[in-house]
């Protein structure tokens, strides 16, 4: 899937293992189901000091300020990971709902479908990370 926007979306996106293995909630509910990380379930694999060779998330979004030239704030970050956490519930409910009316091409949609709740839940905590570092920039 592609989609032509902010390339502050295709460093979330990419960003999304990091966060999800840096939430509990995500690493005791996401971590639990099949899937592997292919759709952002939490995997301990990106938490720091567990991979090695494995960038940090610090890593790549100095990376991304170098070749952008433009340094996204903690508002950009809090706000982009939330939303790209938010395009995959939508993905995942798409999932669910194709499961539902077995019309899912894949053998695992049911496996992938489960992961829509937990990862609404997940989400949702980032929402209110991003309004707390949103409200914290403006005082």
């Amino acid at each position: 899937m592609s989609t032509i926007g902010h390339p502050l979306a295709d460093l979330c996106n990419l960003l999304t293992p990091y966060v999800t293995a840096s939430s509990p909630l995500a690493m005791s509910t996401l971590s639990q189901t099949p899937g592997g990380t292919n759709t952002g379930a939490a995997s301990s694999a990106f938490q720091p000091d567990t991979t090695p060779g494995l960038p940090t998330r610090a890593q790549c979004i100095e990376w991304y300020a170098e070749v952008a030239g433009w340094t996204p704030s903690s508002v950009d970050l809090a706000w982009g990971d939330a939303f790209s956490l938010y395009k995959l519930c939508v993905i995942l409910q798409g999932i669910a709902a194709r499961y539902a009316r077995r019309q899912a091409s894949s053998a695992k949609a049911k496996e992938q479908g489960k992961k829509m709740m937990p990862m609404g839940e997940v989400t949702w905590e980032l929402v209110e990370r991003c309004m707390a570092e949103a409200e914290r920039a403006r005082i």
